[in-house]
């Protein structure tokens, strides 16, 4: 490979990274925070760019015959097959299929006081990570007859006939890490199709058998209010540990 191939696969992948910081299509491989660290990788790989084509003409003006070679290795033209795929193919966050391929989460238990909600508004918004934490370890069920607005995914299962279990996924840093939270809400009045992102206005059913002498899967239930489809995407598809 010589300096200005290795230029061009640099600034490649300096451009693909800019376009989804620009048009958010990052967030469905990371979390927002790595944003400012994206954003110096872009740089840094189209500096390293402009530094290769310009090693390139300073060897051509000493040596008018120079054919640019540098040594290094040809696998480098591997890094242009991700680029490929991500102009062939939209990018798109967590969905159904992983859902079901990986194991739900269920939170460490918390020792804390829970503070109160406060529902003077309306349904108290909070994530789905919280809303399990509370449901399996608030000793003072704090969730009792409380609305609870949440947002997730839909994924449907043959364990949750009336509805679905509604799915966000906590993710430490990459999709690769992503990790499925679910609720498995009931009474919903019509069938929706898995992925479809939703805002469930809900409220926590108290399981019939204690969630201590459930055994290793716990499912926390709640009761429809009001299930909300959104269309599009969503800018950020996650929940972070922190």
């Amino acid at each position: 490979m010589n300096r200005l191939s290795r230029a061009s696969v640099l600034a490649m992948l300096g451009i693909v990274t800019g376009s989804l910081l620009i048009n958010g299509g990052y967030g469905a491989f990371v979390q927002q925070r790595m944003f400012i660290p994206l954003v110096l990788a872009a740089i840094v790989l189209l500096a390293f760019s402009g530094h290769e084509v310009y090693g390139a003409l300073k060897e051509e003006k000493v040596d008018p015959d120079a054919r640019w070679w540098s040594f290094g290795p040809g696998v480098g033209w591997l890094m242009v097959l991700p680029l490929v795929v991500l102009f062939a193919v939209a990018p798109s966050a967590l969905g159904a299929a992983a859902a079901n391929r990986v194991d739900a989460f269920n939170p460490i238990e918390q020792t804390e006081a829970f503070p109160a909600l406060d529902t003077s508004a309306g349904p108290a918004e909070m994530r789905v990570f919280d809303f399990l934490d509370r449901a399996l370890w608030d000793p003072n069920e704090s969730l009792r007859e409380t609305p609870v607005r949440l947002e997730g995914l839909v994924v449907n299962d043959p364990e949750v006939p009336d509805g679905f279990l509604l799915t966000k996924f906590m993710v430490s840093c990459c999709a690769a890490d992503g990790l499925p939270l679910q609720v498995a809400v009931r009474g919903v009045d019509q069938p929706l199709e898995d992925d479809t992102w939703v805002v469930a206005d809900v409220i926590w059913r108290e399981p019939d058998v204690p969630y201590s002498e459930a055994g290793a899967v716990v499912i926390v239930d709640a009761d429809a209010i009001a299930v909300t489809p959104q269309p599009g995407a969503r800018k950020d598809p996650y929940e972070s540990p922190y």
